[in-house]
């Protein structure tokens, strides 16, 4: 009874040498590891990539942890809150008497200082105090001659006196302030734009390391299912030639060499087992 070869590798020559096909079978199995070991080391890569790029966002979130929303939607909502304001805009613009145009692009005008003034307000709040109260208060004037330029227009095509322009106009100032407010609280809970930048390339590392997980793990199907079909031919030599005892051993360590070592030892690579192929 012959002994269990040392290296797998002897096994695999004794069993590649059966067949043309099987050697075939072989070399395809050990191309399969070297893809699926390559796929592993780029899955590894990219992961590790996506954990460096969580760590950075978690360390720019930290310096702003009450600021957690998503900068695009709340940015929309404040666009949209400042949209709102555009019934009470036109209203005032039309005390300016002008063309239909005219009251348009006043209009326009009136919901772009508005639509200023949130963004500008947001963004002097964490940088300097003396800006952000100017700006509020500059704001504040502003919407307050909104509201004169409304009870201006609603006195001027209203028939029952200055009592419901003045309430008219109160209620559309009023109206004008919490859109504006909301639209500014919209903003405070948003996120850092280097919040932002952080966590899309958060996203695109985690895109990235799934794709590559998966790439590696289909290779690595493909890998055990060539590696499943060649040890067919090896068990057939093992029950021939080794005792019951070692067989699963010897299949384990050709398994174990053909997927971790990928490639043949140089001793089995230097083995012709035909001259027009060439070494294995």
């Amino acid at each position: 009874m012959l002994p269990p070869p040392i290296d797998p590798a002897i096994l695999i020559r004794d069993v590649n040498a059966s067949n043309e096909a099987v050697e075939d079978q072989c070399l395809r199995a050990c191309q399969a590891a070297d893809i699926a070991a390559d796929s592993a080391q780029v899955a590894e890569l990219t992961a590790a990539a996506f954990q460096r790029a969580t760590v950075v966002h978690w360390t720019i979130q930290a310096e702003r942890p009450r600021r957690r929303a998503p900068l695009l939607r709340q940015v929309a909502c404040a666009l949209a809150a400042v949209g709102l304001d555009g019934v009470a805009c036109y209203f005032a613009a039309q005390a300016l008497d002008g063309s239909q145009d005219t009251t348009l692009v006043w209009t326009g005008l009136f919901l772009a200082v508005l639509a200023g003034g949130e963004f500008a307000l947001d963004f002097y709040r964490d940088r300097n105090l003396q800006v952000w109260r100017a700006l509020a208060i500059l704001t504040g004037v502003f919407v307050a001659l909104l509201g004169i330029l409304r009870f201006w227009f609603l006195a001027t095509i209203g028939t029952d006196g200055l009592v419901p322009a003045t309430v008219g106009a109160f209620l559309f100032t009023a109206v004008t302030a919490g859109f504006l407010c909301l639209g500014y609280r919209a903003l405070r809970a948003a996120e850092t734009p280097q919040a932002w930048r952080a966590r899309r390339a958060v996203r695109k590392a985690w895109q990235a390391a799934r794709a590559a997980r998966a790439t590696a793990d289909r290779d690595a199907k493909e890998r055990d299912r060539l590696i499943r079909a060649y040890l067919g031919h090896v068990r057939k030599l093992v029950l021939k030639t080794y005792p019951v005892d070692v067989q699963l051993a010897l299949e384990s360590a050709v398994r174990s060499h053909l997927s971790d070592r990928c490639k043949l030892d140089e001793g089995a690579a230097n083995f012709a087992v035909h001259p027009v192929h060439g070494p294995l």
